[in-house]
């Protein structure tokens, strides 16, 4: 052994060349970016739902799509003062309820928006507008089950469905080039830059501009995110979008993450709530030929769920898809939604 070996460590020593180490007085403090907070807030939420989405199951994670994207198509029907709650919207997608305007002129509105009407509603949807919001959800559920439908090759075959059909490929492709890429800013922020500023030629009206936030969560899936489940925005509460609808520049860009964030939370909700369904049915005891571990997956995957389709969907008669509804209602597991006698559906109790 030598002597340095017994010598006290480095860092012991004084250093004359080193300057005594001193705290900023508070004033003199660079103040943090007022968006950090906010932006790590977002990522968590949305990183925290993906995280959890990879690892359910293959029938929660579809139905889980399915869902939220009917509560960003309620979303979009709130801001415009329209009220149609999610599960009338599953209803209508399923081809189970008609034109809400001829429901309002035979006196049966009630019975095509049964959630609807139960939480109060003031005038009738107007078909066109929930139509669009339709094309809003199914859109956004393609982002991330459907290879491709992010790029903007497609935007203007989408736009068009969301009411913005006039832009030329040409204007596409400049604004395309304009966006900001995932090395020069991080990529919620960019979203949000894209909902700010709308679709080229149709600036920021009194509404949130529908196109532009497809586009938002068409580029956060450029940027290598959304491969689960795409961006959540709708779904935030309508509070908050009213709110950020007035809002511009750095503002908006706070608001918009909150929003984002919020969105995200009610999407782990809603798959908190799926997966202690799933749990639930693996106790179920079932025989050697039961179908209703099929039937559970089903219930899973679908936002509503009739006899027929169940019948058909899992290869038996109506008949039998109507005992395996009747058994997992029994059980807690599904409620029927309609509050008809016939044409019943039934949702995933929770």
């Amino acid at each position: 052994m030598t002597e340095e070996d017994f010598l006290p460590p480095a860092w012991q020593f004084p250093d004359e060349d080193q300057p005594v180490l001193t705290f900023w007085p508070v004033a003199e403090r660079r103040k943090p970016d007022p968006v950090l907070i906010p932006l790590a807030r977002a990522q968590d939420a949305v990183a925290r739902l993906e995280a959890g989405l990879e690892a359910a199951s293959m029938d929660v994670a579809m139905g889980l799509r399915a869902r939220v994207s009917l509560h960003e198509g309620s979303g979009v029907l709130g801001h415009r003062h329209t009220t149609v709650h999610p599960r009338d919207l599953a209803l209508h997608e399923a081809g189970l309820t008609g034109s809400y305007t001829a429901a309002s002129i035979l006196g049966t509105l009630a019975n095509e928006l049964p959630w609807s009407f139960a939480r109060g509603m003031d005038e009738t949807p107007k078909d066109w507008l929930v139509e669009q919001a339709l094309h809003y959800a199914r859109l956004w559920r393609q982002l991330a089950t459907q290879p491709g439908a992010h790029r903007p090759d497609r935007w203007r075959t989408a736009f068009g469905l969301l009411g913005a059909g006039g832009l030329t490929e040409d204007t596409l492709t400049d604004w395309v080039e304009t966006m900001p890429s995932r090395t020069e800013v991080p990529s919620l922020i960019a979203a949000a830059d894209v909902a700010a500023n709308g679709v080229p030629g149709a600036g920021r009206g009194e509404f949130i501009d529908l196109p532009s936030t497809y586009a938002a969560s068409c580029l956060w899936r450029l940027h290598g995110f959304g491969h689960t489940i795409a961006l959540p925005f709708w779904s935030a509460p309508l509070s908050r979008i009213d709110a950020l609808a007035q809002k511009a520049g750095a503002d908006f860009v706070l608001a918009w993450l909150d929003c984002v964030a919020e969105a995200a939370l009610r999407a782990r909700r809603e798959l908190t709530a799926l997966r202690t369904v799933e749990r639930k049915a693996a106790d179920l005891k079932t025989g050697g030929r039961s179908h209703l571990a099929d039937a559970v997956g089903c219930a899973l995957r679908e936002p509503v769920l009739t006899a027929r389709g169940l019948g058909e969907s899992i290869g038996v008669s109506t008949r039998s898809a109507l005992d395996l509804l009747k058994r997992l209602v029994d059980e807690g597991l599904l409620r029927e939604a309609t509050g008809r006698l016939a044409w019943r559906a039934f949702v995933v109790e929770g």
